[in-house]
């Protein structure tokens, strides 16, 4: 039975994730520091572990591989991001600009998008086996050639930083056979994209399990979309 382990669980794309997971056959680690509804209702099937803890914590994900104890992970999925304060889908194209830099803001997003992921790979990485993936959720929002528009300094900077750290994990994991790369989901219709958003979860969903599914070791290190197309950094 292959094992996933995937944070931001509790909502939008990271609650679609572990159903569609668990509907394969997955067994799957689930990361919400409080549990929805939705995801708690997912918890009878018992191949879902709920795993209930903050990812600004550093101490919490210090304990992760003591809670996968004799556990091997074919697939890790750091999944859990924010924009900032406001959504794109509230705010629209003109946050975080260049005259209304918030330090306090900064923080946060690069603590959740760009910290916690590299510091979840860190601790699991002794999970991980030839073969295993090691995907984090980009943004073509962070792609400098793509960009189009102004605003979203933070959000912008930290999934460009994303795509940086996941072709560094590629060109350092290539000897163990781990694949390393950024995924971009599309524009959904989220809480964060909003009703306005290219994408239903369902479609978006179904374009990324096929790419992870056929990921391979010539995939490592690249910025692809949720259509299986390779971005431009």
């Amino acid at each position: 039975m292959p094992t996933v382990f995937l944070t931001g669980a509790n909502r939008g794309l990271g609650l679609e994730f572990t159903r569609r997971f668990l509907q394969e056959g997955w067994q799957v680690f689930a990361v919400a520091r409080t549990p929805s509804a939705e995801l708690e209702a997912l918890g009878a099937n018992p191949r879902l572990h709920l795993v209930r803890g903050d990812l600004l914590d550093e101490e919490f994900i210090n304990q992760l591989p003591g809670m996968l104890e004799g556990e091997t992970l074919d697939l890790l999925i750091n999944n859990a991001g924010i924009m900032g304060t406001n959504s794109f889908a509230g705010s629209g194209r003109l946050m975080q600009g260049l005259a209304d830099f918030d330090r306090d803001e900064w923080r946060q997003v690069f603590e959740l998008n760009v910290f916690t992921p590299m510091h979840v790979s860190s601790r699991l990485l002794p999970l991980m086996r030839d073969g295993s993936r090691l995907i984090t959720l980009s943004s073509i929002m962070g792609s400098i050639e793509r960009n189009s528009f102004p605003g979203w300094y933070a959000y912008r900077a930290s999934k460009s930083a994303v795509n940086m750290m996941m072709n560094c994990m590629s060109l350092e994991l290539e000897s163990r056979g781990i694949i390393a790369v950024a995924l971009h989901p599309g524009w959904v219709k989220t809480d964060m994209g909003g009703a306005g958003a290219d994408l239903e979860i369902d479609q978006s969903l179904d374009g990324m399990m096929q790419v992870i599914d056929g990921l391979t070791t010539d995939d490592s290190g690249k910025f692809i979309g949720w259509d299986g197309s390779e971005l431009p950094y």
